[in-house]
């Protein structure tokens, strides 16, 4: 097969016939005889003619591209979301644009700008909370977010109360002392939700004042982190003889069982902990954690953005996907 960078025009002067019938035969438009059809389209394959679809798309207004926002792509959670939401539009038709916004709002919000400028379908946004009203009208999917809705928005999140709970509960009763350890990411709703049903959990259990412990988002310095970590579970194991760390995702819970392992602290005996997620390494490490249905998660943001774009009735504007707790070596 040949590839050269064949044009309609050229396949027009080989067919003999003009630019517009080629170009309606391609685009599959209009009227034309099947031998036509046949004659065109056996040139265009014999030459490897390749439809200019960004040309296309903005003739017909559309170009079946829908806009992807993560805060950090190298996260297996997000990874992991991202490609089950590639792997549905695909099928579907879409191609799609992934855009890494560094948990960055500013950033972010350019990405929306320039994505709903150029054409794109619609949007999958799982970063920071962003000016809902720059967004206009187009259909727009919140996974784990909570932004105030109107009428082209959707949300599905996982039940992170519930697994909070789960958590807390866990902990509790394996006779652990609870305690929370999350970042200052708390403008993510979904950590909002984790840490107040961690609360409201405690206190239920006659926990009246339940620690949290807050880590930077991003630090240059690890030792002086993992030195302030330890200093914190050290002085609360003198307190109470066994403690438990609910940690609001599985990279910190194993950031947390790594320090542990390093100091001789023994786990669960001594420090028990419960990630968020169960992500592949938590699996391979043993820990236990609260399962996210990923799958489910974006294969309904997914499917209820077609929905959107396809004008279809949308009843429900929240999606809640349940959670459950997995028990492994580190209770």
């Amino acid at each position: 097969m040949c590839s050269t960078n064949i044009s309609i025009k050229d396949i027009a002067r080989l067919s003999g016939y003009s630019v517009s019938t080629v170009s309606r035969v391609l685009n599959n438009s209009g009227r034309f005889a099947q031998t036509t059809r046949d004659k065109i389209l056996k040139i265009a394959k014999k030459y490897n003619y390749q439809q200019n679809t960004i040309a296309v798309g903005m003739r017909k207004g559309s170009l079946s591209i829908i806009g992807i926002l993560v805060p950090d792509i190298t996260n297996q959670y997000y990874a992991s979301i991202v490609k089950k939401c590639e792997q549905y539009f695909f099928k579907k038709g879409y191609l799609t644009i992934v855009c890494n916004t560094d948990r960055n709002p500013e950033l972010e919000q350019k990405y929306i700008n320039q994505l709903s400028n150029h054409f794109v379908d619609g949007l999958v946004i799982v970063s920071t909370q962003p000016a809902i009203s720059k967004i206009s009208n187009m259909p727009v999917v919140f996974i784990d977010r909570f932004p105030k809705l109107s009428d082209n928005m959707i949300i599905s999140s996982s039940d992170n109360y519930s697994g909070a709970a789960l958590a807390t509960n866990h902990l509790i009763d394996k006779n652990c002392h609870p305690i929370m350890l999350t970042t200052k990411d708390n403008q993510f709703s979904s950590n909002q939700q984790r840490m107040q049903g961690f609360i409201e959990t405690a206190k239920s259990r006659n926990i009246e004042d339940p620690k949290i412990i807050t880590l930077p988002v991003n630090s240059d310095n690890l030792m002086s982190v993992e030195k302030r970590v330890l200093s914190d579970i050290q002085d609360l194991l003198k307190q109470h003889p066994r403690i438990g760390i609910f940690a609001v995702n599985d990279n910190l819970a194993l950031f947390l069982y790594r320090l542990a392992i390093k100091n001789n602290i023994e786990v669960p005996e001594e420090l028990s902990i419960v990630g968020f997620d169960d992500s592949p390494r938590a699996r391979e490490m043993q820990l236990t954690t609260i399962k996210q249905d990923i799958e489910k998660l974006a294969i309904t943001s997914c499917d209820n953005l077609l929905k959107l774009l396809h004008h279809d009735n949308v009843f429900n504007r929240k999606f809640i996907i349940p959670v459950a707790l997995v028990k492994r070596k580190t209770t």
